[in-house]
């Protein structure tokens, strides 16, 4: 009798597991099973048919034991074989902002691969604050209006600015079919949508009416009310745009103004970093004729352009809704770990207790990168504010204003923003009044007549900063699946599109696939330059003069700037300046009196500055 019972036990055993492997092999989407109870396996798998997309050809299958195998197995060893809670995934992107948006939305237009993204806020709550750059940035397209110094930077920016018109095209078709309601190209998920919304027309203008019952339509930067109405959310007097539209502006170009013996003044282009006119004080005027009397003339950049981030953020969602990104928002979905094994990311733990085993992971969570790996990004803080045209008025600006100390953009919907503070190491979001009177200051020191505007938002947010300034793409070479896209610093909307197909195409086709100039852009962007043996002198150099090129918020009042402000600190005039570089060079490189006259030279000159002051 108790052969019988032990033979009977062994056959239940056998059965129960032989269930559990199938079931977890049919449906790799799927929790591990235990043999457990009959009802506690259909749970499972009703759960997790309900949040694991189907299984695609890109995911790795698992091997099927054999039944003589499963009976041998100890309780302990049946645990690890089923790997109690990995969630398998193909591409998981930590990060719903541009950088892991652009990415996400690449991969799924360019292949069949499955992209899930991990974003720890809701997008209604980034409607109302959030320090996210992709929100709070003013969307500035302008590689030349940044005074970049020559280099892989200036390159990848201008490459970047190349791509963004067709780029922008093609985000606000997939916006527009994905919310009003096209079958979306890469659905997985069987979902039918959010249910009808309809658009009555608004404001003024435009045909934008049509029932928006695509997955795409509640991502849009567009508010319904209780009757399901979508209406703007910066509803204003000017000419309607789109739900989907980015607000995409690249007539004008930018005007740099310059007053005496400022950065802007004493400055000059790149060679070969596009078109570039130096303007006298009559012809700035020309242009913009609401300028300070003392402004003595300024850099006209005509490719320079501008998009509205916030919308821009918004349509890249919904085009990804579209092409069959799954997406994952609220804080539950915030990845508290990564568990690395063996030169492999083995598991991404979240807030909710889950864990996701993915084939490709990317990290594209900004300013907070450094709390899941050992990357040198610090936020930048910057805080700006928005001004309203009143109704029927003739616009003050009829282009983008790129000053030494304040920038000031017009947008397509009536808005005008102006920033920004520069304030390292703050994670903060708070707005404050000591940031609000520099804003406030220079914009109006710049253009007086902006002081009679109302103001209406201001907010704060943080740009993912490295000691050089430059961003960290690429694979790593410590863990073998995971992928960075991060540091943008002030030009995260500019790279948007350039670093979305670099990290999409390396993900997809892998470096060897890549053209030489892709190659050569991740090669200067690796996370390796800060871990190379021997590199620390170099870093140290590069970060601190470009600590010393871009300028924090400070400058005098009196029309010429005697007061030279930097990240490293303040100055009483240049000369006090030059005397501190000169310190600084000497103790770390032992530079001659010779090589120092010369790159004062170079620097007096604004040509050519960064190969001069290369290492």
């Amino acid at each position: 009798m108790a052969s019988h019972q032990s033979w009977s036990v062994q056959w239940l055993r056998l059965l129960a597991l032989t269930s559990c492997a199938f079931l977890s092999t049919y449906h790799q989407g799927c929790h591990a099973f235990t043999s457990t109870t009959t009802t506690s396996i259909a749970m499972r798998h009703v759960e997790s048919l309900q949040s694991s997309p189907k299984p695609l050809r890109h995911q790795p299958r698992r091997r099927v034991q054999s039944a003589s195998s499963l009976m041998s197995m100890s309780p302990s060893d049946t645990n690890r074989h089923n790997n109690n809670n990995r969630i398998p995934r193909d591409i998981l992107i930590i990060g719903g902002g541009l950088a892991g948006l652009s990415a996400a939305h690449y991969i799924s237009s360019h292949s069949n691969r499955h992209v899930t993204i991990l974003e720890r806020e809701l997008p209604q709550q980034q409607r109302i604050k959030t320090t996210a750059g992709s929100f709070a940035a003013a969307g500035m397209l302008a590689p030349q209006s940044e005074r970049l110094p020559a280099g892989p930077l200036l390159d990848i920016c201008l490459r970047s600015r190349e791509m963004y018109g067709e780029w922008v095209m093609d985000v606000e078709r997939g916006a527009r079919e994905a919310s009003l309601g096209a079958a979306p190209k890469n659905n997985r998920h069987g979902r039918s949508g959010i249910g009808s919304r309809q658009y009555s027309g608004g404001r003024s203008g435009g045909s934008r009416g049509g029932m928006y019952t695509g997955e795409g339509a509640k991502y849009l930067w567009e508010l319904t009310d209780d009757d399901g109405i979508l209406s703007s959310f910066d509803d204003g007097p000017s000419p309607p745009l789109e739900p989907w539209e980015t607000g995409f502006h690249s007539t004008g170009g930018f005007l740099a103004p310059a007053f005496a013996g400022d950065a802007v003044a004493t400055w000059s282009p790149q060679p070969n970093s596009g078109k570039s006119y130096w303007l006298d004080d009559v012809q700035v005027r020309e242009l913009e004729p609401q300028l300070h009397p003392e402004v003595v003339g300024g850099w006209w950049f005509p490719e320079d352009a501008s998009v509205d981030a916030r919308r821009l953020t918004c349509s890249l969602r919904a085009a990804c809704a579209g092409a069959g990104v799954q997406m994952n928002f609220g804080p539950e979905w915030e990845v508290s770990s990564l568990e690395m094994s063996g030169g492999t990311c083995e598991g991404v733990h979240l807030a909710n207790g889950k864990i996701y085993q993915p084939d490709s992971i990317v990290v594209a969570n900004g300013s907070w990168m450094r709390h899941l790996l050992p990357l040198p990004v610090t936020p930048h803080k910057g805080q700006s504010f928005s001004l309203r045209m009143p109704n029927n008025a003739a616009p003050i600006l009829s282009r983008v204003l790129f000053a030494q100390d304040t920038y000031i953009v017009p947008k397509a919907d009536g808005r005008i923003i102006v920033g920004a503070t520069v304030e390292p190491g703050a994670y903060d979001g708070d707005v404050t009044p000591s940031g609000m009177m520099h804003c406030l200051s220079e914009a109006t020191r710049l253009v007086p007549s902006l002081g009679d505007l109302p103001i209406e938002e201001s907010w704060a947010g943080l740009r993912p900063t490295t000691p050089d300034k430059c961003p960290i793409l690429g694979k790593t070479e410590q863990w073998d699946n995971v992928f960075i896209a991060g540091g943008y610093w002030r030009n995260g909307v500019l790279l948007a599109p350039k670093t979305g197909q670099l990290i999409g195409d390396l993900i997809i086709s892998g470096e060897e696939n890549l053209s030489e100039e892709d190659r050569g852009l991740l090669k200067a962007f690796s996370w390796e330059r800060f871990t190379t043996p021997g590199g620390g002198k170099a870093l140290a150099a590069n970060a601190r003069y470009a600590a010393t090129f871009y300028p924090v918020h400070k400058r005098s009042t009196d029309g010429v700037a005697t007061s030279v402000g930097t990240e490293l600190g303040f100055y009483e005039g240049a000369a006090a300046a030059r005397g501190d570089r000169e310190k600084d060079r000497k103790a770390m490189f032992g530079f001659t009196d010779d090589e120092e006259a010369a790159l004062e030279r170079a620097a007096g000159l604004g040509v050519g500055d960064a190969q001069a002051f290369s290492f």
